[in-house]
């Protein structure tokens, strides 16, 4: 197995403990600190330098909505009342791919005691072609995706066996003290794969049986060890064309948040062949959604992913999300976007976040706890990686937003837009006033 990252039990200092009490004590609702008041909608575009011939799929707390540039939406697909927690892609027939977790309405809010998850096809006008309800004994939680053969594929926690949990040692870590994880319930993750017209299982995957049990992050409650929170089945690329079959289309790229390392399963053995990460400001830290960039788009092979910095191990890295794209046969990092800038908080979201590349070279963000989706130039030249030319605000946070050329599939090709695209040149922050304000 290739490892690009060293895995580190231990590696961290006491100031650990005391960025992680600051970022967990900001505003719960949207993960970071912002003004009570602020702009919804497009903010900044930039027709000439933004990719073209796009539409977004914005995912807020209550619908998933198809919108264009300056924010006309065209259309939209309801979630109900009682469900949150939801994680959308559109398929290439124009269907949505959703699943969603039941809440306790009752008065706190709360997800119900099972986390009982509902897992459906609808089509573009919001009819339901087929549903699967999460087995009881499994919590769906993060990411599932279509897989080319037409299954699906999705991870759900579940408890690790007695016969694992004996395998596991507890640890005393300087700085930090004595952690019980043997006498943890843990809770591990299964990758579920299954027949979506019969909801028969046809394959399944687990954690434990692959991964040290003893690799975890101090950060995270006890019970809580792998956290995967995405999957991606490889595209064809350059690698496994040269003949590295680690890179083998239709294996699995899975992210173990909780582990600051990412992994590609071999989809026949089960087996992990591949691990990776970076080492840039002591490496991961939490990241979310690492994706091998596809065949025909620039950076095709490489990996990218969006590292939240939730729980940074330098004082150089408080509150600091970066977008890394990620060499994974060098281990080099190839191009990366983060803002500058003392106490900066001007990219982070602790929790969630997606990513993808798009033709022209561009990077279409969602960083979902501020609901700020946003375009980014590829300028290894510009200290912070590139130029926003694109910006869209949500009035809550996002889900994992996403973009799609207007040719993925027939519906989004038979869109008449409201209007031509047109640019959006913010006012300058100083000069801004509400309006009837003091000036």
């Amino acid at each position: 197995m290739h490892c690009i990252s060293n895995k580190c039990v231990v590696g961290t200092i006491i100031c650990s403990a005391l960025v992680s009490a600051m970022l967990l004590c900001m505003d719960v609702r949207n993960g970071l600190a912002r003004p009570t008041v602020y702009p919804t909608g497009t903010t900044i575009f930039n027709p000439t330098k933004a990719q073209d011939g796009v539409f977004i799929m914005a995912v807020h707390p209550e619908y998933v909505a198809i919108i264009d540039r300056n924010g006309n939406e065209y259309n939209r697909w309801n979630i109900e009342k009682n469900h949150a927690n939801a994680r959308a892609r559109l398929i290439k027939n124009g269907n949505l791919l959703l699943a969603s977790t039941y809440i306790d309405l009752s008065g706190s809010g709360a997800f119900t005691e099972s986390h009982q998850t509902i897992i459906r096809e609808l089509t573009w006008d919001g009819k339901k072609v087929w549903e699967y309800t999460v087995p009881k004994e499994l919590d769906w939680h993060n990411d599932v995706i279509k897989l080319k053969n037409g299954n699906i594929l999705f991870t759900a926690y579940t408890p690790v066996p007695k016969e694992y949990l004996a395998k596991i040692k507890d640890v005393d870590i300087p700085w930090w003290g004595a952690i019980k994880r043997s006498k943890a319930n843990m809770r591990g993750d299964v990758l579920m794969e299954i027949d979506p017209k019969t909801g028969k299982t046809v394959s399944e995957w687990k954690t434990w049986e692959h991964l040290d049990l003893n690799m975890f992050s101090p950060m995270c409650p006890a019970n809580d060890w792998t956290h995967v929170n995405s999957i991606q089945e490889l595209p064809e690329n350059k690698w496994y064309d040269g003949g590295d079959k680690r890179f083998t289309p239709g294996n699995l790229l899975v992210n173990p948040r909780n582990l600051d390392e990412f992994y590609i399963i071999d989809r026949k053995t089960g087996k992990v062949v591949w691990s990776g990460g970076h080492s840039y400001k002591t490496g991961l830290q939490h990241c979310h959604e690492p994706q091998m960039i596809e065949k025909g788009l620039p950076g095709a092979g490489n990996i990218i992913l969006f590292d939240n910095g939730l729980f940074p191990k330098t004082r150089d890295r408080v509150g600091q999300t970066a977008l890394i794209e990620l060499n994974p046969v060098s281990g080099e990092i190839e191009w990366m976007y983060e803002t500058k800038g003392y106490s900066n908080m001007h990219f982070f979201s602790k929790t969630m976040g997606s990513e993808s590349r798009l033709p022209n070279g561009n990077t279409f963000i969602s960083e979902d706890n501020a609901g700020r989706l946003f375009e980014v130039t590829h300028d290894p030249k510009n200290p912070e990686g590139g130029e926003i030319v694109w910006e869209y605000v949500m009035p809550s946070f996002s889900q994992r937003s996403r973009i799609y050329l207007e040719d993925y599939c027939p519906q989004l090709k038979s869109i008449k837009r409201s209007c031509k695209p047109y640019a959006v040149v913010p006012p300058a922050n100083a000069d801004f006033h509400v309006p009837s304000a003091a000036k």
